[in-house]
């Protein structure tokens, strides 16, 4: 009993972080920029990515101005989304997909 009490919770805590990578769309990063603890200039740097990184975007902003990302050698956080584009031969406009301002004009990457 326990063990399934644990297995639940664990899988709701996953669920709930947005940690998985299915849920993710992948995006490149355009130029090197901070990593915020939140979706604004106000919030700490937690990190940077560097452009050319390829990064999963879990979320925007209502906006569309700031993305949730989760980079491979950098902490989970987020970024302005002006530094993100499509990456070369990415699925565009799917449902589900993830809309943001990018680099490039208005982007949609499917999941």
């Amino acid at each position: 009993m326990i063990r399934i009490a644990a297995a639940a919770f664990f899988a709701g805590a996953v669920a709930l972080t947005g940690a998985l990578p299915a849920e993710a769309a992948t995006a490149r990063v355009t130029g090197t920029t901070q990593v915020r603890s939140g979706p604004g200039t106000s919030y700490r740097s937690v990190g940077q990515v560097r452009r050319g990184d390829r990064v999963n975007v879990t979320r925007c902003s209502s906006s569309r101005r700031w993305c949730h990302i989760q980079p491979r050698h950098s902490r989970n956080g987020w970024v302005n989304s002006r530094f993100l584009d499509r990456v070369s031969g990415s699925h565009r406009g799917r449902p589900g997909s993830v809309c943001f301002h990018g680099a490039h004009g208005y982007v949609c990457l499917g999941r």
